[in-house]
């Protein structure tokens, strides 16, 4: 009987941790969707884009552009981001995947001629878009922890 509610507990446990680990699942967004990270006719066309969605701790980003010469520029600040400014993490090869693992505000850009004036760049704000002052605990850990601590205390009670 003891053997039979312990197997019970624990397979109740692990589908809990399973479920909470889906729920969780990140998302990869392509920049621009189909159009890609390129100078767009719409000069707001990033900033309508990023606004109609929701990103979370752990989603990625992919910057493609198969025309012309392009960069993700990330700066640091929301005034580098204004005036343009094209000194930063410079990623210069398309398809590469950048994931943001916390909250906080992303400014990119391009740093090629005068793209970055015309319009491509774009605000990504993880969560709240606060970055955190302590490098806070993943869900996921949480709920490892938290399965292993009521796996343990059913174990040493049900002995």
């Amino acid at each position: 009987m003891a053997g039979r509610l312990s197997f019970t507990v624990g397979f109740l446990i692990v589908a809990s941790v399973g479920l909470l680990h889906g729920a969780c699942a990140a998302t990869t967004y392509t920049v621009g969707d189909d159009l890609g990270w390129t100078v767009q006719p719409n000069s707001s066309y990033y900033e309508e884009w990023a606004s109609q969605k929701t990103f979370q701790i752990g989603d990625s980003f992919v910057f493609n552009w198969t025309t012309g010469t392009h960069t993700a520029t990330e700066v640091s600040t929301r005034e580098e981001y204004d005036n343009c400014t094209k000194m930063g993490i410079i990623l210069v090869d398309a398809g590469v995947k950048v994931t943001f693992n916390a909250n906080g505000t992303h400014y990119f850009l391009c740093s090629e001629g005068t793209h970055c004036e015309q319009g491509q760049k774009m605000v990504i704000k993880i969560g709240d878009g606060i970055a955190p002052s302590f490098a806070a605990p993943s869900l996921a850990a949480a709920a490892a922890l938290s399965a292993l601590f009521f796996s343990t205390v059913a174990i040493f009670f049900l002995n």
